[in-house]
């Protein structure tokens, strides 16, 4: 095989102490590899394992003992190992040879699983350890939020997927709160309608298949259901859909709206939400906000009406109750928000009393 732009001399490793020089096959093997073509990635995969073949002369000319070979092999194995998993992360072309999961539930079998002994991989489970979380860990710590999906699901980890969305979703909120760019979340992070898209794809998957719903983390579960639930509030305020916003916030009882300014109501409620995930509690701030606003906008409408019966008065005196139990809410938990958070929400009950 020819290795274009390198000399073979770059590839001899001198000896020393009279030893004599030998060939490094596994550097070349691993440079041609790379070189391939991605449509020869079966190829480069094919190459790579040769990494794991027996013939190291330094060991067999000076007969080495069992507990070397030992060690030497798992040199090897480890070397191939990481060599393929950089081609796989570069190619990601993760179905053929990883396998997947069908429709039905039933995996289908992946190129690379043909040859998991030659790497010592004897079980389903050190597979998924060895080669497939540790892509998708990678894949996660880099914003590749569909590998990151799809990689653990294939490892069966259903909950960290739910985990990995949360924690994206409640990113990509915060960054809508703080009025950053969708784009600056985190270096290749998507933004919040695709996460959005995937978060609701996947839960509605799971759900659906019994084998799967019957193992995931009910706090899991209900943590990315309330983060979409805000989504969609968010998104019903932004369209002018104030009384379908106010109908889904209050749907998720993350704010005390029917504690009327009663304090002792208040303070159950704040106890209550302060065990809540992170995703969510870090966007507090927002939620508050855009729920004032809501009732605020809901209150000069119903102002504005020329209607002055005694519905419209009950209806008035309602969403003043309402925001006054969020002004004795907000003072109560304990989250970190903006320190104009506070002050903004005092604006808007003032316009209501």
């Amino acid at each position: 095989m020819a290795v274009a732009g390198d000399s073979f001399s770059s590839y001899l490793v001198a000896g020393n102490g009279g030893v004599r020089g030998r060939f490094d096959f596994s550097r070349l093997v691993i440079h041609y590899a790379r070189a391939l073509p991605e449509a020869k990635a079966d190829d480069a995969i094919g190459y790579l394992l040769l990494l794991t073949l027996p013939g190291d002369s330094s060991l067999s000319a000076g007969g080495a003992s069992a507990e070397q070979a030992t060690v030497a092999l798992a040199r090897k194995r480890s070397l191939c190992e990481q060599a393929i998993m950089r081609v796989l992360y570069e190619r990601q072309e993760y179905a053929h040879f990883l396998g997947d999961i069908q429709s039905d539930g039933t995996r289908k079998r992946g190129m690379l699983e043909r040859f998991l002994p030659l790497l010592g991989i004897t079980t389903n489970e050190q597979f998924s350890q060895t080669i497939i979380r540790r892509l998708a860990d990678r894949s996660r710590d880099e914003g590749r939020l569909a590998d990151t999906v799809l990689l653990y699901n294939l490892g069966e980890r259903y909950n960290t997927v739910l985990n990995v969305l949360c924690k994206q979703l409640g990113e990509v909120l915060y960054q809508r709160g703080s009025g950053a760019s969708g784009a600056s979340v985190s270096s290749g992070a998507v933004g919040l309608e695709d996460v959005e898209g995937v978060a609701r794809a996947v839960l509605a998957h799971y759900r659906q298949r019994e084998h799967i719903a019957r193992v995931l983390d009910d706090r899991a579960v209900s943590t990315c259901s309330t983060l979409l639930d805000i989504i969609d509030f968010i998104n019903c305020h932004q369209r002018g859909s104030y009384e379908e916003a106010l109908e889904i916030i209050e749907s998720t009882n993350l704010l005390p709206l029917g504690a009327n300014g009663d304090v002792s109501a208040a303070t159950q409620h704040a106890e209550l939400v302060r065990g809540l995930d992170d995703a969510i509690t870090r966007n507090f701030s927002l939620i508050l906000l855009t729920a004032m606003d809501t009732l605020s906008r809901l209150y000069a409408g119903l102002k504005e009406s020329p209607f002055l019966d005694a519905v419209k008065q009950a209806n008035l005196q309602q969403m003043r109750r309402k925001a006054r139990g969020l002004m004795v809410f907000a003072g109560m938990i304990q989250f970190r928000m903006p320190s104009d958070t506070y002050a903004k929400l005092n604006r808007m009950d003032v316009f209501m009393n």
